[in-house]
């Protein structure tokens, strides 16, 4: 599988720390977006002419599960389907035995963090170690805890193979996959252009 990913990974620990200053403050909603592709590099999409979606987007994660069918899911399922057919493919109803299968997914999760305040046991000891003579004659402060509760929306999308199914193991493969993550992606406003990014990531998905 090839990933494509940014350092957004690498500095949200940061962002989620309410107590802290937030590094991430000054960028625009468009900056603190981040596109994750994958695919199955044995497989040329070739092959593939036709699609289907589904009619409803799938909700999953520790908050529930489901399906919903809000406007901005319409018009992300509408959004995936026009960048399909600019790829050249043709899209089908299901009962048709499409060559391809897109799911649409909001991943919603919710975690509660816990912070040790100081971060590290040396911190605690800094002023009445060894440092500076050990003015403070040994003394440190002790550790405490804060918790802070983390929500987490994103998109997720793949492709599923029904033209080559394994029935060997009664199993259909996954051929490409994609996260959405950051601000705005819920936004009407921001909707359609996320949706654009991953399918422009995806070179490799357009027929000759």
């Amino acid at each position: 599988m090839t990933y494509k990913t940014s350092i957004f990974a690498l500095v949200l620990g940061f962002l989620l720390m309410g107590c802290a200053n937030d590094p991430l403050s000054d960028l625009s909603v468009e900056d603190s977006q981040v596109f994750i592709t994958n695919r199955d590099k044995s497989v040329s999409f070739n092959q593939y002419q036709t699609f289907s979606i589904v009619d409803s987007v799938i909700v999953m994660g520790n908050r529930g599960t489901g399906t919903s069918l809000s406007d901005v899911d319409i018009q992300v399922l509408n959004r995936v389907i026009a960048n399909m057919q600019q790829l050249g493919y043709r899209y089908v109803n299901p009962r048709e035995k499409p060559d391809l299968g897109i799911n649409v997914a909001q991943i919603r999760n919710s975690y509660l963090n816990v912070v040790s305040q100081p971060m590290s046991p040396y911190l605690g000891s800094y002023w009445g170690g060894g440092f500076y003579g050990g003015g403070l004659g040994g003394y440190g402060y002790p550790n405490y805890y804060s918790y802070y509760q983390v929500n987490e929306n994103y998109w997720y999308l793949e492709m599923v193979d029904f033209k080559n199914p394994d029935t060997a193991n009664k199993q259909l493969n996954v051929v490409w996959n994609a996260e959405i993550r950051g601000a705005g992606l819920f936004d009407k406003q921001y909707v359609s252009e996320v949706v654009d990014k991953v399918f422009q990531q995806s070179n490799y998905l357009r027929l000759n």
